[in-house]
């Protein structure tokens, strides 16, 4: 072991080189009159970034209902991820991806651009003139293309640093120190079991910026039962004793989905079946999935891969054929210092609402 780490070694430090390298040499783009707020991480694999965009897209619909949202992600995986494209109603994920689309789905009011070049993609599908106007951007920490006005870094709570190490002697996709150039920090999936090291690595993050603000939330999940119909409709679903369960889910971190799954169903008597992250559920795949579920069993799996699954209108009908019940474990972000946090945001606001205002003066 020790030896592969020895051999991995400098590749590590080649990785951080040409990192240094490429960021170097790009200089930031602001775009015309938007508040721009990303939300990134520091490691490779799922840190919860989506269910934090949509708790901040709830928030400034809820407490600024004059201001248009844009998401403005990369679109990974996606078809139209290198042309960009702006996202209609209506599923797509192989052309727009699994997340851009989980996020029009839930709102259909805001506007969803994707594009590897988001610069470009932007100023090419953007249909918002108000001067009122905040752009998310999804994934944004590594994106130096564009200037942002606030950078949210997300850490997961149960492993936040990983072994320490940048790609690929480790997760990291930039060093630890980086973190200084966020504007706030958030651990998410904080649990009982976790929080004891909580402190260890909050004191870890004020050796290297004393004053950056830092959060902790966690997920809020239920589990919903889907009607398999022509409008795909959900409800709650209603536990009871002895049931069995088939989880299936292609994300970055698949083992707390289990944990997840196991704790609202309250059972022990799930199986398993893990692709990898932003897996494409192609026709043939669905077919094989159609037949490892057993009699009895309810097949379970999140909202990021259900809005991939149930556009295969045959693996449907074969669910419905075979009275399979589907459950779709439904997640949201809640932020423990949320009065913090929300009087952060309206302060960021506020400072774009005074910098429109003096130069619509000029």
């Amino acid at each position: 072991m020790k030896i592969f780490l020895y051999l991995l070694y400098p590749l590590s430090w080649l990785y951080q080189f040409l990192f240094w390298w490429i960021q170097r040499g790009i200089t930031s783009f602001q775009l015309p009159n938007v508040l721009v707020i990303s939300v990134g991480n520091l490691t490779v694999g799922g840190t919860g970034k989506t269910p934090f965009v949509q708790y901040l897209v709830r928030f400034f619909n809820t407490v600024y209902p004059g201001y248009a949202v844009t998401i403005l992600s990369r679109g990974y995986k996606a078809e139209k991820s290198e042309v960009g494209a702006i996202l209609p109603n209506g599923l797509s994920p192989q052309l727009f991806g699994d997340e851009p689309s989980q996020h029009k789905e839930m709102f259909p009011d805001v506007q969803v651009i994707i594009g590897r070049d988001r610069k470009k993609s932007f100023l090419l599908y953007n249909q918002i003139q108000s001067p009122k106007h905040i752009v998310i951007l999804d994934d944004g920490f590594q994106h130096k293309a564009l200037y942002r006005d606030f950078d949210f870094v997300l850490l997961d709570a149960n492993s936040p640093f990983g072994n320490g190490f940048t790609i690929p002697l480790g997760f990291l996709r930039e060093p630890i120190r980086h973190s200084k150039r966020a504007d706030a920090i958030v651990f998410t999936k904080l649990t009982f079991q976790n929080r004891i090291h909580l402190d260890q690595y909050k004191k870890s993050l004020r050796k290297i910026e004393k004053t950056i603000p830092i959060f902790c939330s966690k997920f809020e999940s239920s589990v919903w039962k889907v009607q398999i119909d022509q409008n795909l409709n959900y409800e709650p679903f209603k536990l009871m004793p002895g049931l069995k369960y088939f989880l299936v889910t292609g994300v970055g971190n698949p083992e707390n989905v289990y944990e997840t799954a196991k704790s609202n169903l309250l059972s022990e008597s799930i199986r398993t079946k893990y692709f990898s992250d932003h897996f494409e559920f192609s026709a043939t795949a669905l077919i094989s999935l159609l037949k490892e579920i057993q009699i009895g069993e309810f097949l379970i799996t999140t909202e990021k891969d259900w809005i991939k699954i149930r556009t295969d209108i045959g693996f449907l009908a074969g669910l419905k054929r075979k009275n399979i019940t589907v459950l779709v474990l439904m997640i949201q972000v809640s932020v423990e210092e949320d009065k913090k946090l929300e009087s952060m945001l309206v302060d960021l606001v506020s400072t774009y609402e005074a910098k429109i205002d003096q130069a619509s003066k000029i």
